[in-house]
């Protein structure tokens, strides 16, 4: 369990180049929500947490990676592809594709106690809202 705790837990200073990059990015939009290349994903808030639901069809916990600095949430990973040894294709429309979502809370969060599962195909990540918000 303390290493899926690990997994979500962002260290600062972690990549920090590359978050303040997107920090910039995610600053200059003018919606909460940065839209990138990736899967569909829900967010949804009530008065003391913040649950966000990522469709990853196929994926395991070793495709993709959650970040959350601060007020910002990133889910990015790989999407995985679906291969099969001896046997031809004969259409392929489901790309492996790098992905990363970008959510910016306008309400403070916490990281003391986020979780995230991820069951059949979908992920869901749950974050408490401050104390002092509430």
């Amino acid at each position: 369990m303390q290493e899926k705790l690990d997994k979500i837990r962002f260290i600062h200073g972690l990549f920090k180049k590359e978050i303040d990059d997107l920090l910039k990015f995610v600053n200059s939009s003018r919606v909460d929500i940065t839209e990138t290349q990736g899967p569909p994903m829900d967010v949804v808030v009530s008065e003391d947490r913040v649950r966000v639901f990522v469709d990853l069809p196929g994926a395991s916990t070793e495709d993709f990676t959650v970040y959350q600095y601060e007020d910002l949430l990133i889910v990015e990973g790989v999407r995985p592809r679906q291969t099969e040894d001896s046997v031809r294709y004969i259409r392929v429309e489901r790309e492996s594709l790098r992905f990363r979502r970008a959510v910016r809370f306008p309400f403070c969060v916490t990281d003391c106690d986020t979780t995230a599962k991820l069951k059949n195909g979908v992920l869901e990540i749950v974050i408490s809202r401050c104390a002092c918000e509430l």
